[in-house]
């Protein structure tokens, strides 16, 4: 199985792509979409869309796990840039049929590193550990989309969720 993790965000969205085999976690791809504040809004959104689409379309993942809105409520205009960075990723991924799954940044720190709270280096050294390749996550953006998909990979894979869900 083939799972997107992506870490949304208008200046700088990361992803990273890994191959599920039973226990077994494989990066495919990891990358960042970059846009500048200079340019218009429309045009970043865009960008942003159009470079997931294409990863969907070359590597067909199964699955995108990507970070869930989080905000404080001194950072409102924050969570309404990263919602609209979000909004295009989910788009590329509904428009493509790949069903998407949300995950709360501390939940996903907290199954791949043990702490809810790690820091950018804890979470560059668990993906490395998770994936058995020292170079996996070449800077947070994609460390952070890893740890997305590594979290979804854990998730997916474990009987209590199915339980949890089903008393949903």
């Amino acid at each position: 199985m083939r799972i997107l993790g992506i870490d949304p965000g208008l200046t700088n969205t990361g992803y990273g792509l890994i191959e599920v085999d039973r226990q077994d976690y494989t990066v495919v791809e990891g990358g960042v979409v970059r846009t500048k504040s200079g340019v218009p809004m429309e045009q970043r959104l865009f960008i942003i869309y159009s470079a997931i689409r294409d990863v969907i379309q070359e590597f067909n993942p199964h699955a995108v796990a990507i970070e869930d809105l989080h905000s404080h409520a001194r950072f409102v205009k924050t969570a309404i840039l990263l919602g609209h960075a979000r909004g295009v990723a989910v788009m590329a991924a509904g428009e493509a049929g790949v069903p998407v799954f949300n995950y709360q940044p501390t939940r996903a720190k907290s199954i791949v590193t043990g702490s809810g709270r790690a820091g950018k280096e804890q979470i560059k050294a668990a993906v490395s550990a998770h994936l058995r390749a020292p170079d996996a996550a070449k800077n947070e953006h994609v460390a952070d989309a890893l740890s997305i998909a590594i979290c979804h990979a854990i998730m997916a894979g474990s009987p209590a969720v199915d339980a949890i869900e089903a008393i949903k």
